[in-house]
This record gives C-alpha cells, sequence and structure tokens, in this order.
C-alpha cells in the first residue's frame, strides 16, 4: 500500500518522546545504583565463569531462531515463503531498535523491515507482530504467576501481590479490548470517514488474526524460545555461582520480563532492572550478588 508512511529511525531516534525515554531510564538507573557497592560489581568480572556466561549468550541468540519459527507459522497461511535466517535477523533488529525507542516503536520498524525485505503491507505486518506480542504477554503473564505460586504458596510477597492486583485487572482488560476489536472491528469503521484508515484497520487485523493450524507450531516454539531466556538467566547464575532454584529462576525471568511493557522507557530500560532487584530480593540473594548479576 504505497499510502503508508516509511519508517525513519533516524528521525525517531531524537524525536521529544525519545528523549523523554532516555531520561526516564537515565532517572531509573541512578535510583539503581545509589545502593549499588562498585567493589562487588568489579569483582564479579574476576569470578565470573565464561563457560556459562557463554551458553547464556549462546540460549539468548539461539531463542531468536525460534521466535522465527513462530512467525513464519503465523504468516505461512497467508503464503509467506520467507526463510528463518531472514526472519530472524529482522526479529533480532527491530527488537534491538526496541530497546532504544520508547512504547515498542521499535515494532513500527519491524513492519518497515517487512515491507522492504519481502513487500508486506506494514500494516499487516504490524498486526502480526502485535498478535505475537500478545502471545508472549500471555504466556509469560501466566508462567510468572503460576511459578510465583508454585515458589511462595499461598504466603505471596506483599510485591507479588500488589502485582497481581494491579496488574491483572489491567491484562484482563487488555484482552478484553482486543477481543471487541476483533470482532466488532465493523462499529469501529463506521465512525472513522477515512477510507485509508479502513484499509489500514482491515489489514493490520488480517495481520493479527490467528491462523488455528498454526496454532501447535505458534504454542511449541513460544514454550522453547522462552525456555531459552530462562536458560539464559540460569546459565548467568551460576556463572557467577549464585544458587537459585530452577523455579526461582522461572519466576524472576518472566516477572522481570514483564517490565519491558513499561512505555516510558526504551523497552523497560531501567524499570526492569529495578524490579528485578527486588525479585532477587524476595527469593533470598543479597545486594551484593544482585546487582553484578543484574548487569551481567
Amino acid at each position: 500500500m504505497q499510502s503508508e508512511s516509511p519508517f525513519s529511525l533516524k528521525q525517531q531516534v531524537f524525536t521529544k518522546r525519545a528523549l523523554f525515554s532516555f531520561g526516564c531510564s537515565l532517572l531509573l538507573f541512578v535510583v539503581f545504583f545509589s545502593q549499588a557497592n562498585l567493589a562487588d560489581i568489579l569483582s564479579s568480572l574476576h569470578r565470573i565463569d565464561p563457560f556459562f556466561l557463554a551458553l547464556a549468550f549462546c540460549a539468548h541468540y539461539a531463542s531468536y531462531l525460534f521466535r522465527a519459527v513462530r512467525w513464519k507459522a503465523m504468516l505461512a497461511p497467508d503464503g509467506f515463503s520467507g526463510s528463518i535466517i531472514s526472519l530472524s535477523k529482522i526479529t533480532f533488529l527491530f527488537q534491538s531498535v526496541d530497546c532504544v525507542l520508547p512504547a515498542k516503536l521499535g515494532d513500527v520498524y519491524g513492519s518497515h523491515l517487512m515491507k522492504l525485505n519481502f513487500g508486506l503491507n506494514r500494516s499487516y505486518a504490524l498486526g502480526s507482530i502485535f498478535l505475537w506480542r500478545v502471545i508472549d504477554l500471555v504466556f509469560v503473564g501466566g508462567a510468572a504467576v503460576g511459578s510465583a505460586f508454585w515458589l511462595f504458596g499461598g504466603n505471596l510477597p506483599a510485591e507479588v501481590a500488589w502485582m497481581l492486583k494491579f496488574g491483572l485487572p489491567v491484562f484482563v482488560m487488555t484482552l478484553a479490548a482486543l477481543a471487541l476489536f476483533l470482532h466488532h472491528h465493523h462499529r469501529l469503521t463506521g465512525v472513522i470517514a477515512s477510507e485509508k484508515i479502513h484499509r489500514l484497520l482491515a489489514s493490520f487485523r488480517h495481520g493479527f488474526r490467528l491462523n488455528l493450524r498454526a496454532l501447535p507450531v505458534v504454542c511449541v516454539s513460544t514454550a522453547l524460545f522462552w525456555a531459552l531466556e530462562a536458560v539464559r538467566f540460569f546459565c548467568v547464575c551460576r556463572a557467577m555461582s549464585v544458587d537459585v532454584q530452577p523455579v526461582a529462576v522461572i519466576f524472576v525471568t518472566f516477572a522481570a520480563m514483564l517490565f519491558t511493557a513499561v512505555p516510558f522507557t526504551p523497552s523497560g530500560l531501567g524499570a526492569v532492572e529495578l524490579a528485578m532487584r527486588t525479585l532477587l530480593a524476595l527469593i533470598g540473594v543479597a545486594p551484593a550478588a544482585a546487582y553484578p548479576l543484574i548487569l551481567w
């Protein structure tokens, strides 16, 4: 669709919105480091096990292959035939941009890359990206809540109880709003006069729909690449000789991931680190080990 405006990464980086997000991240990092011990952080350089650090590196980057497998399975019913490697590269690139720009603007860059490389409609590609963001949210949220109850039983820490009290209603309302958009979109388009907006919404909605034939591959690949992210954190713990039980690894990994959705900073930068400091304290990791662990 030629009416769609191209995405300019250079222009987005220097907007007031992006600069504001960098400022928010900087402020959160000041808070994060305010209680850190520089000596503990520097000493972690001497006791790190490079073997487990390399395993963590491999686990993280291998996860992009499974992300690409899932994405291809979602697009395949519409005739998409791009390679897994190409989709892995695009996923890595736009998720890296998400770590620089706020409010998941990297996803818009991802749809732009799909247009450049495969000729896909940008709004259709963005709809597919948005769909797997929702799938990730459901999976990560479920894993975080499940592991919290497994780890703490009925004695949930106040911080976790607060997250459930306020986060769960927001989560449910978000899913309800998406369901309304899918099944009652004609009411929305009925109040919009612009034909261009109609076409963009229709294309986005088409990309946002999941073909049931792709569901098994989507479920398995989602579980595999998030398992690799948990393995990444476990290997970093082993690299620093920090003893953390597997269920605690799952809890910290997925609960921290929920903070990447904070819209005021790039991919939750700063907010994730502060959250991990609290989460690690809940599972008994001392600050002397927690700060280097978070940074690694």
